[in-house]
C-alpha cells in the first residue's frame, strides 16, 4: 500500500501545516474587517430635564462579515465610554462625569428578529425588531445619553464631551471564536472624538424654576442645544 504525504510528515509537522492553512483561511475570511476604520461622529450636547445629555453616532461600525456573523446567530456588542471632562488650559484637563454604554444584539433564527439591548447608567433598553436596517441603527446610534447632573457643571467653566467606541467579542463561540482568534481588536477601536468647549448657560435652572412642570418638560427638550455655548 502506497503512503501518502501525510504519513511521511511527523505529528508536529503536520499540526503546523493544519495550523498555517487555518491561519490563511481565517486571515482571509475577515480581512474586510481590518479594511475600515469605525469613526463617532455628530457628537451633540444638551440637557433634559435634570440631566447633561449626548447623542453620536458610530460609522463603518459594520463590516460584511459582521453583519454574517450577526445572521448566523452570533451575539454582538458595542462599547461606547462618554466622558464629560472640565477644559483646563493650565493644567491637566479633570474628569468630571464618565458612563459606559454598552449595546447588544443577537439574531433569533426561529422567529427571524433581532433583540437588540442597551444599558448604562441610567439608561436600558431593549428593542425587538425584524428589520435589519433597524437593529444597525440602533447600534450605531447614542441618543440622549445621560453623563452628569447639571448642578456638576459651573457656568463659569469650560467642559467638553468626549467618546470612544469598540467591539466587544467576549461572548463568541464556536466556530466564531477561532476566526476571529487571529483578528488584531485593538484596531477595531474609535480614537477619542470630542466636541468644543462648552459651557453651560447661568440661567438654565432659573429659567426651569419660572417655568410651570409642563413648560419646563417641554423647554428642556426644545432648547437641548441652546442651553450650551461654544
Amino acid at each position: 500500500m502506497k503512503r501518502t504525504i501525510f504519513s511521511r510528515i511527523k505529528r508536529p509537522d503536520l499540526i503546523f501545516l493544519w495550523v498555517s492553512a487555518f491561519f490563511l483561511l481565517t486571515m482571509g475570511l475577515v480581512s474586510p474587517a481590518l479594511a475600515v476604520s469605525p469613526d463617532v461622529v455628530n457628537i451633540g450636547v444638551g440637557t433634559k430635564g435634570k440631566y447633561v445629555v449626548m447623542n453620536a453616532r458610530l460609522v463603518d461600525g459594520f463590516t460584511e462579515k459582521i453583519q454574517e456573523a450577526i445572521k448566523n446567530g452570533v451575539p454582538m456588542g458595542f462599547t461606547f465610554e462618554i466622558e464629560l471632562r472640565q477644559d483646563n488650559t493650565a493644567w491637566v484637563d479633570s474628569l468630571v462625569s464618565s458612563n459606559k454604554v454598552r449595546h447588544r444584539v443577537q439574531f433569533d433564527s426561529l422567529k427571524k428578529t433581532y433583540r437588540f439591548s442597551e444599558i448604562g447608567k441610567n439608561v436600558r433598553r431593549n428593542i425587538i425588531t425584524r428589520k435589519e436596517t433597524r437593529y444597525q441603527q440602533l447600534m450605531l446610534t447614542l441618543k440622549d445619553i445621560p453623563v452628569a447632573p447639571i448642578y456638576k457643571l459651573d457656568p463659569n467653566e469650560k467642559y467638553y464631551v468626549r467618546v470612544k467606541a469598540d467591539l466587544e467579542t467576549d461572548r463568541f463561540w464556536f466556530p466564531f471564536n477561532y476566526i476571529f482568534f487571529f483578528v488584531p481588536f485593538s484596531e477595531f477601536e474609535t480614537s477619542w472624538a470630542q466636541t468644543s468647549p462648552l459651557a453651560i448657560d447661568p440661567d438654565l435652572e432659573l429659567s426651569e424654576q419660572a417655568s410651570g412642570p409642563r413648560k419646563k418638560e417641554r423647554s428642556a427638550s426644545r432648547d437641548v442645544i441652546r442651553s450650551f455655548n461654544k
